[in-house]
């Protein structure tokens, strides 16, 4: 099994204050521990052999995963060092990735961005990977960028055509999600 090393509490202290600004602030940076944490646990259960099987999307110069590929776009949320495996916008179609190329895509408070073509980039991420791990606000307003909006848990199940998600748990900062497309549920978490 390959050394994988993910993000530390210490790491990721470090690497937010060096991006401190926009982005993370210090109003902020404990409540993004709070969901990178819980990813991060989840990603080690997953037993992941090598960083490349990894996709992380938008990630502010953090990764949970250190050295995953990641996807991000030119136009916007730059940090220092930005240099992604793709330097492409999630809002068009097709990713420039194969079908289940990847065995895990982690997208972390990206997703409300992504209007109005949401569902279609949702889409996308199942098709490029086995599991998708994402958190996201189900309401979600900003005064810079209107036309953003939260997902709720039943637009992923209408998204996904009646696939309920394999985890769903609440965060300091919206709903952590989990599918592994290998093994859908039908269970309703919303209501467990």
């Amino acid at each position: 099994m390959a050394n994988i090393k993910y993000l530390t509490r210490e790491k990721y202290e470090l690497l937010t204050q060096k991006y401190e600004g926009g982005h993370w602030t210090k109003e902020t940076i404990e409540t993004r521990w709070d969901y990178h944490h819980r990813v991060i646990e989840l990603l080690k259960g997953l037993k992941i052999t090598s960083v490349s099987e990894v996709l992380e999307l938008g990630t502010m110069g953090v990764s949970c995963i250190d050295g995953s590929d990641s996807m991000d776009y030119a136009d916007r949320w730059n940090f220092p060092g930005k240099n992604p495996t793709y330097l492409h916008d999630a809002r068009i179609f097709p990713w420039p990735i194969k079908d289940k190329q990847y065995e895990v895509f982690v997208a972390l408070r990206v997703f409300q961005h992504l209007t109005p073509v949401q569902k279609e980039s949702f889409i996308e991420a199942i098709r490029i990977a086995k599991k998708i791990i994402l958190v996201i606000p189900d309401i979600y307003h900003n005064t810079v960028l209107p036309d953003a909006s939260g997902i709720t848990y039943q637009n992923f199940y209408e998204f996904l055509n009646g696939v309920h998600p394999n985890l769903y748990l609440p965060t300091a900062q919206g709903w952590l999600y989990f599918w592994d497309t290998e093994n859908p549920s039908s269970i309703n978490l919303e209501k467990v």
